[in-house]
């Protein structure tokens, strides 16, 4: 099975490209384009900041100011950062609502944690998806994956990892990739993040 001319764009940087796995992560190495904007070239049309859409969560009244979210699956371990814990004390050392997101039994549960916090702080995962289609703010660390497949639609902040091009889609376990970005510069990201949230939120009471 091949993929047509004008889906190669993405899938030449796939596991099923034509030029093979280390080629394939050699172009997405270099790569500058976001998911969004592949997929909709592939599909001949042009990515102009379209939104997700989500369906209706089902509400857990888990809420506060940050919400962690720690876990990486078996396929990326490099992804879980080694920080989280000092992080959390520090968030909360400023009086801040820090929540560790919790396994839930349906995605559309997880979706209401996410949603009901101000920023999010994790890996490249789902709950930073859900987290940009809900508006929220977030700050991502990126160990092993590609930051420029994410489009950031204004909400969320980067902190790619100096290693990055060493474990660049790496799925072995160095702990130097969970180390190489450092508590501080999140912690910083975070209240930033924060902050920006602040006048929006002025403008909802306002309109109560």
């Amino acid at each position: 099975m091949r993929y047509t001319d004008n889906a190669k764009c993405w899938f030449d940087l796939s596991l099923i490209s034509s030029h093979g796995r280390q080629e394939a992560d050699r172009l997405k190495l270099l790569n500058r384009q976001t998911y969004q904007e592949l997929i909709f070239r592939g599909l001949g049309f042009d990515f102009a900041g379209e939104t997700y859409l989500l369906p209706r969560p089902i509400e857990t009244r888990l809420s506060g100011d940050v919400a962690i979210a720690a876990d990486a699956g078996p396929i990326w371990p490099m992804k879980k950062w080694a920080h989280y814990k000092e992080l959390k004390q520090q968030l909360e050392g400023q009086g801040l609502i820090v929540n560790v997101l919790p396994k839930r039994p349906s995605l559309l549960e997880h979706l209401s944690d996410v949603r009901n916090h101000q920023c999010l702080v994790g890996g490249d995962s789902l709950p930073m998806h859900l987290a940009l289609g809900t508006g929220r703010r977030c700050v991502t660390l990126f160990t092993c994956t590609s930051p420029w497949e994410i489009y950031d639609y204004g909400l969320l902040k980067k902190i790619v990892s100096p290693l990055l091009e060493e474990f660049f889609y790496k799925r072995g376990y160095d702990q130097r990739a969970t180390t190489a970005i450092s508590v501080e510069e999140v912690f910083d990201a975070v209240m930033t993040q924060l902050e920006a949230t602040a006048p929006s939120a002025a403008r909802q009471e306002a309109t109560v």
